[in-house]
């Protein structure tokens, strides 16, 4: 009688071993949702909605792109921190919700970026550049510099709002050049970049989109981009590090996470499919044409990227003296 249960426990047991099996092989079947904590049109969202695109097919499930905005993208990347480790419910990461937020609004946290959620490839980075009116004297970060150190004024800058990442960006910038800076926030960056174009304010920084049709016009001109190395759509202008402001790298980034958790089959299948779209010509070329870089980083890199984001961006809240 207790071999017969033996044997019946072996059974039941390995058909359910069988079954979970089958079940993870079978993902996906259902369609997949990305999280996208931003609202829909700017840089990050276009970036999940070409990667949904092109992943799809792949997966053979269609792949859904949904907002859930606030809280400086808090809210939306709490709510799919929270989700089931299923690989059905995914999340972009940013800077913003996985790096500054952490940082500068510590009390309103419902997640831990670095324990509720995991890497599944780097998407993008989201370089900034510092732009000025056309009819500045100078054309350089030193020139800027310069005449802001002569005129004994402080440096006016526009940015979308307190905390955000060219607030912070500039923050950094300013305490490196040894110059003072007299911050304006604005709702968005088109109110901001208004009152550049207007003479309201000195200069700006932000990501290539903002500034594009005002490139285009000649209403601004570049002066240096923010990242370690020169962005694609922009050559001819030189990063802040090549004009004497040493080691200066600040750029915001994307990234494919899940929750915590997910099955390592899924996830293979999941790291394998997005990395094969990552290095379709077709996806990089669009994200370069929405001023974004395609981010060569293994997956494997991912974990301690995010570690070293998270302290190099509590050193600019704490310079910026943004923190709630």
């Amino acid at each position: 009688m207790r071999l017969c249960k033996l044997i019946a426990s072996g059974i039941a047991s390995g058909y359910l071993a069988l079954m979970a099996t089958v079940a993870h092989a079978a993902w996906p079947e259902r369609p997949v949702k990305i999280v996208v904590p931003f609202p829909p049109g700017n840089s990050s969202d276009v970036s999940m909605r070409l990667l949904a695109e092109l992943l799809a097919p792949r997966l053979g499930q269609a792949v859904i792109v949904e907002n859930k905005v606030g809280a400086g993208g808090t809210i939306g990347t709490g709510f799919a921190a929270k989700q089931p480790a299923d690989g059905y419910t995914l999340a972009m990461g940013s800077t913003g919700p996985l790096s500054i937020g952490p940082w500068l609004r510590p009390d309103s946290m419902t997640y831990d970026p670095l324990k509720d959620l995991e890497p599944i490839a780097a998407v993008a980075w989201a370089p900034q550049v510092m732009v000025v009116r056309t009819d500045e004297p100078y054309d350089t970060i030193n020139g800027l510099i310069e005449q802001t150190k002569k005129s004994g004024n402080p440096l006016t800058y526009g940015t979308p709002g307190v905390g955000t990442t060219p607030h912070l960006v500039i923050s950094k910038f300013l305490h490196d050049a040894g110059i003072q800076g007299q911050h304006i926030p604005y709702k968005g960056g088109m109110q901001s970049l208004a009152d550049l174009v207007g003479g309201q304010v000195n200069f700006m920084s932000d990501n290539v989109p903002v500034f594009s049709a005002a490139l285009d016009g000649k209403r601004v001109k570049p002066i240096g981009v923010t990242s370690a190395q020169r962005i694609p759509t922009l050559p001819d202008v030189p990063t802040l590090a090549e004009q004497g402001l040493k080691d200066f790298s600040m750029q915001g980034w994307i990234l494919l996470m899940a929750p915590t958790g997910v099955p390592a089959d899924v996830k293979k299948r999941l790291e394998t499919e997005v990395a094969a779209v990552m290095q379709d010509k077709n996806m990089q070329g669009r994200l370069l044409g929405f001023g974004l870089v395609p981010m060569n980083m293994p997956q494997s890199e991912i974990p301690a990227f995010l570690k070293d984001e998270s302290q190099k961006w509590k050193e600019v809240v704490d310079i910026s003296g943004a923190k709630n």
